[in-house]
């Protein structure tokens, strides 16, 4: 008995449905790409950083030398001591043209209200010889802000706020490792506006994940590598 050939028509049916078939199985595992999270990666900046104390106070003539005397906060006068160095700056002062050393330290504490709207708080004065700067630009009684550099210059890695995530373990950041997402507890340190140091837990190598917050330990990550 012969047997009927199928209808072109009905052939091209069943070839466009096998080829269509064969793409959706070809292109499921790229579009499940889309559904990992997404996050830029950095490294931990290298900072030059030296602990200082800023405080504000008055300029003052005595004895031919002029003085800039300032109102420590009481929480910061351990770490002033005589011979620090110190940078001035004040509306009538032009900014990083006057500097000089700690002359002295007062040991007297008081009670000062630096203004209106601010509450009480607890002082000691220290009083600045200034050795470097125009004498001429200085009159007694100019308002005057000076940084005290309180220790030691020194090398620094620090990340931005927004990268590190805390929870009952600690603070911790997500490091990218073959691909996925590690979490990495961390150890930080000195405090900066928009970042912070990183003691322990990462290093200058490592590529650090953003967005932790849509990460979890071992999650392929689909990154663009901003380091």
């Amino acid at each position: 008995m012969t047997r009927k050939k199928p209808p072109i028509l009905k052939m091209l049916i069943i070839a466009a449905l096998l080829f269509s078939a064969g793409y959706i199985a070809f292109r499921v595992p790229q579009a499940a790409e889309s559904f990992l999270p997404f996050s830029r990666t950095l490294r931990a900046e290298r900072y030059t950083y030296a602990p200082t104390v800023t405080a504000k106070g008055t300029i003052i003539k005595s004895g031919g030398q002029w003085l800039a005397v300032v109102a420590v906060n009481e929480g910061d006068i351990l770490s002033v001591e005589a011979g620090q160095p110190a940078r001035l700056s004040g509306a009538a002062l032009p900014d990083g043209e006057f500097s000089g050393k700690v002359a002295s330290v007062s040991d007297t504490a008081y009670t000062s209200t630096f203004s209106a709207a601010s509450a009480p708080v607890t002082v000691v004065d220290v009083t600045v010889n200034i050795d470097e700067g125009d004498e001429a630009l200085l009159r007694s009684g100019y308002s005057v802000t000076a940084q005290l550099t309180t220790g030691e210059e020194r090398t620094v890695n620090m990340l931005p706020y927004s990268v590190i995530a805390q929870d009952e373990q600690g603070e911790y950041v997500y490091v990218l490792e073959n691909g996925v997402a590690v979490r990495r507890g961390i150890v930080t340190g000195i405090e900066l506006s928009d970042r912070t140091e990183i003691v322990e837990g990462v290093t200058s190598e490592d590529l650090v994940l953003t967005n932790p917050e849509t990460l979890f330990e071992g999650a392929r990550v689909r990154t663009v590598y901003s380091a």
